[in-house]
């Protein structure tokens, strides 16, 4: 029987810790345990989580959510791995066994699926399919990312990268590892958007790392095809319509359609 760790870092992170573990302890499947990694709070919500040995807190200094998530990869006994932030939970209470069942006994490096956008209050379309593209042009949601412990055991996520470490994680492990990750199609997460890569104080160090990202896993030639690839696509258009409360519902709709469209094309081609 398969068990996760479920993941979730926190720093005085108030009424959002207390929120996010309730919702983990409500799922249906059972054998998970959480490790509340805390950088030291002083909020007083440590002291009113619920006393339940599925849970741990780890407090210990830390230099930001990364090596926080560092920590917790240590600390972690689980199969598989879930980092679910503060304010952050899974879409329903039967999520945790429909990934088990998913995973069956297959124990793939790395699977995903969809995330409930609080923002903008729709399901997020993904690829069915994560390639070198998809990859450049999409990133999955990290809480509705699930790794194999071991994988994460063995090249934690890189400090170097204050604000875009799981994009790098992923883009290591599709680009450098050529790992396939595996689909589910099953809405993981509850999102409530935003986070630290979306704040504007942090753009400038955001735009930095992306291009020393993009030089680190994309030859040059490869960043020129998929940058015009995008602009021919109308990549502007297109994240504004995905941001927007009025029209990010027929967006997504379309999208997925596209999605399904293109599986169901490719499944014949191989047939």
């Amino acid at each position: 029987m398969i068990q996760f760790s479920i993941i979730t870092v926190c720093l005085n992170a108030g009424q959002g810790l207390l929120d996010t573990v309730a919702r983990t302890l409500s799922q249906t499947y059972e054998n998970f345990e959480i490790i509340v990694k805390d950088g030291g709070s002083k909020d007083g919500s440590l002291e009113k989580l619920p006393k339940d040995a599925r849970i741990r807190v780890v407090t210990r200094q830390d230099t930001g959510i990364y090596d926080a998530m560092n920590q917790g990869i240590a600390e972690a006994r689980g199969d598989y791995l879930i980092f679910m932030n503060c304010g952050d939970w899974f879409y329903s209470p039967d999520v945790l066994q429909s990934i088990a069942e998913g995973i069956g006994e297959q124990r793939e490096p790395l699977y995903y699926g969809k995330c409930f956008d609080r923002m903008t209050g729709q399901v997020r379309a993904y690829p069915k399919q994560l390639t070198r593209m998809t990859c450049y042009r999409t990133m999955i949601c990290h809480q509705a990312t699930i790794y194999r412990a071991d994988v994460l055991k063995q090249r934690p996520y890189d400090l170097s990268y204050r604000i875009l470490a799981d994009r790098e994680m992923l883009w290591y492990l599709v680009c450098e590892k050529k790992v396939e990750p595996k689909y589910l199609d099953t809405v993981i997460a509850d999102y409530q958007g935003g986070g630290e890569s979306a704040d504007q104080k942090h753009i400038q160090r955001n735009r930095a790392d992306q291009q020393r990202l993009l030089d680190t896993y994309y030859p040059k030639g490869e960043q020129i095809k998929y940058r015009l690839m995008m602009a021919l696509t109308f990549q502007k258009l297109r994240v504004s319509l995905s941001k927007s409360p009025k029209f990010s519902k027929y967006y997504f709709k379309t999208v997925q359609a596209l999605y399904d469209c293109k599986e169901k094309l490719t499944h014949r081609k191989g047939r």
